[in-house]
């Protein structure tokens, strides 16, 4: 009895394994879309090619056409576009050069104010790294000055003058963690000969 029992259950677990098995189905969908071969078998027996380019077929051609890396690509590239357009520029706000016409060996006071445009938060006080070059009338620089914070999102600099009389202009540079910016000719100097300043 104990023995028919066993070869009873040994004989329906064999029947829904191959009742499973038939029902079961492991086919490859992008190796069903490679499609007949007789025509290209044909071809390549009697040496006439069917085309110069390769024919994509298999999983790399599926890979190909629906790649991952170039979906992560474009959704990187619209957040990357989102976020540059949201991104704050550093504006100069006021500009001073004192005294704007100076005489030789006298000192001039360079003071530049900065603000942030388009920030999205409120920021009280800018951390900034600021400087000033000064040029002459041909663009040749003949200084370059580091500002230093004086007040809050104030930089300013003395500047010897020790260059010939002419017009000199000044370019501002400054960055920070938030934004950056460059002003070219942002102010005037006139230096003339010692005596002659009004």
């Amino acid at each position: 009895m104990k023995y028919s029992t066993l070869i009873l259950i040994g004989m329906v677990f064999l029947l829904s394994i191959v009742a499973l098995a038939s029902h079961a189905g492991a086919e490859c969908t992008s190796c069903m879309k490679e499609g007949d071969w007789s025509q290209s078998a044909n071809a390549f027996i009697n040496g006439q090619p069917m085309s110069d380019d390769p024919i994509p077929f298999g999983p790399k051609a599926e890979r190909q056409t629906t790649s991952q890396f170039e979906k992560q690509d474009k959704a990187t590239g619209s957040a990357g576009q989102s976020g540059a357009s949201a991104a704050a520029e550093l504006i100069l706000k006021t500009i001073n050069a004192t005294p704007a016409q100076a005489y030789q060996a006298s000192t001039v006071k360079i003071t530049a104010t900065f603000a942030l445009n388009g920030s999205t938060e409120e920021q009280k006080e800018l951390q900034l790294t600021a400087a000033a070059t000064i040029k002459d009338s041909t663009g040749k620089e003949v200084d370059k000055l580091n500002l230093i914070q004086t007040s809050e999102n104030e930089y300013s600099k003395d500047w010897t003058v020790n260059v010939p009389p002419g017009i000199y202009s000044v370019d501002i540079a400054a960055s920070s963690l938030e934004a950056a910016g460059t002003f070219a000719d942002a102010a005037q100097i006139e230096v003339v000969a010692s005596g002659n300043a009004s």
